[in-house]
């Protein structure tokens, strides 16, 4: 680089050296050798002043042309000829855990420990093909340590993570449209999110279009959640969101070919949510408030469901600490009876749940009362602490316990306490560089009434260190 931007002043130099000695041969002739001295330094200080605008125009367009010209021969500063600019990303995260007594669908009663350490390893390519066309491919390789037995084992871990093609500026117009695999997360991803604290994460296959700017735009969707050829079972999911300066509003649909067992027979899957998302920072309050409504069907049962999150945010001092006080309230709607074919369960579609219910991942956003309060501070730029409160209802009596996955993990029953339990936890950030981030977690889940009336309810305990490198 140091040798090209010589070579750039180099040529700018000669360029404007051989254009003044033309110039002052050219009022020599004019001039005669005899001319007198206040003449010749009039013509002189003439000279000059006509090269100092040529340097701001003519010369100026010369050299610039000459250069772009250079740059698109050598690919200016991209790594391709032809001035195509590749990017290349990746990151290699691994992290280790601590599950005892953590309760799950399959082991409801909670009666299994173990840890264990887990790494993602993740390589990107970002190409603009042209000025307007780009494509993106991103392998991801999965693996608990150790699981091949022997690193000389031939076991296979790598998958796709993304690959699309991206169109921009369509017809002049401010529309993108990305076709492929793709990631797509929305709002405080509630409904749609990435789920990026899961190794995998989360992409969908299909085409989504985006047309607007950053006050107002709108996106449309339609991507394949699941296709098995040639039997019709195809699970499908699409819809429209817009965002306008502070306000969102979606309307999504979910459809499902396969015949699955409901409440009172088999059937279909055929899922509307329509959702009001509002989020304001004003000052040292910042706050979000979300509303959602479900209808239509869900393995042939009618389904009535609504939904409403609050979040608000308000930092206590403008001090090096930015001590954060965060108070929260999630409710969801459950179904009150899981035999009469009306289905009131709020269906918790495609979330990024971790960051919402507690990081036991216990709750999801479906029969549950949440009320959260949370304290974080940074003592040093480079490090936050944060601990949470959790407490856990369940709002129908037979509606069940449903967790971060959308899965039961103990049906509902006639009689018993509604109190699912309480979480605390505990997290250390330390962030030491951009590309570099350490993570430490405890959470430590409290059994409720539901849990000491329908079985077995020992305390559970998630803990985990995380080490993430990003290029």
């Amino acid at each position: 680089m140091l040798f090209r931007d010589g070579m750039r002043t180099s040529f700018v130099i000669l360029l404007l050296a051989a254009l003044a000695g033309a110039q002052s041969a050219d009022e020599g002739r004019k001039g005669g050798a005899d001319a007198p001295v206040g003449d010749l330094a009039k013509r002189n200080a003439a000279l000059e002043d006509r090269v100092r605008k040529l340097e701001a125009a003519a010369l100026e367009e010369d050299v610039r042309n000459y250069l772009d010209a250079t740059e698109a021969v050598q690919g200016g500063d991209g790594l391709l000829p032809g001035g195509r600019a590749l990017r290349v990303s990746g990151e290699v995260r691994i992290r280790w855990e601590v599950q005892d007594n953590l309760y799950s669908p399959a082991d409801p009663d909670g009666e299994r420990s173990f840890n264990f350490a887990h790494m993602r390893t993740r390589l990107r390519f970002d190409l603009d093909v042209l000025e307007n066309v780009a494509a993106v491919v991103e392998f991801q390789d999965i693996r608990t340590l150790g699981e091949e037995g022997s690193t000389t084992a031939d076991s296979q871990g790598v998958d796709l993570k993304r690959a699309e093609m991206i169109f921009r500026q369509i017809l002049g117009e401010p529309l993108m449209v990305e076709a492929g695999r793709f990631v797509m997360a929305y709002g405080d991803h509630r409904l749609i999110g990435d789920l990026e604290w899961f190794d995998q994460g989360r992409t969908y296959d299909g085409i989504r279009s985006r047309y607007g700017t950053d006050d107002f735009w709108i996106d449309g969707f339609w991507v394949v959640v699941r296709q098995t050829i040639p039997t019709d079972d195809s699970q499908n999911f699409g819809g429209l969101y817009g965002h306008w300066k502070w306000l969102e509003a979606y309307a999504l649909l979910l459809m499902d070919h396969t015949a699955l067992v409901g409440e009172v027979g088999t059937g279909h899957t055929d899922l509307v949510t329509l959702g009001l998302r509002a989020a304001r920072e004003t000052g040292r309050w910042k706050y979000t408030a979300e509303a959602a409504f479900q209808t239509g069907d869900v393995r042939g049962d009618d389904v009535s469901a609504f939904a409403v999150a609050v979040w608000i945010r308000y930092t206590l001092a403008e001090t090096s600490w930015k001590p954060q006080l965060i108070l929260e309230v999630d409710y969801a709607s459950g179904d009150d009876d899981p035999a009469d074919g009306d289905n009131g369960q709020m269906q918790t579609l495609f979330p990024t749940n971790h960051m919402w219910y507690g990081y036991a991942d216990l709750v999801g956003w479906s029969n549950i009362l949440d009320l959260r309060l949370a304290l974080s501070a940074t003592p040093r730029e480079t490090i936050t602490i944060t601990v949470e409160y959790h407490h856990f209802r369940r709002p129908e009596d037979q509606g069940a316990w449903i967790n971060a996955g959308g899965a039961v993990v103990r049906p509902g029953a006639i009689g018993v306490s509604n109190h699912l339990g309480d979480e605390i936890d505990f997290t250390f950030t330390w962030k030491p560089a951009r590309q570099v981030s350490f993570l430490l977690g405890w959470s430590i889940f409290f059994p409720g009434g539901f849990l000491e009336d329908t079985g077995d309810s020992p305390v559970a305990n998630f803990a985990y260190v995380q080490g993430r490198v990003t290029f």
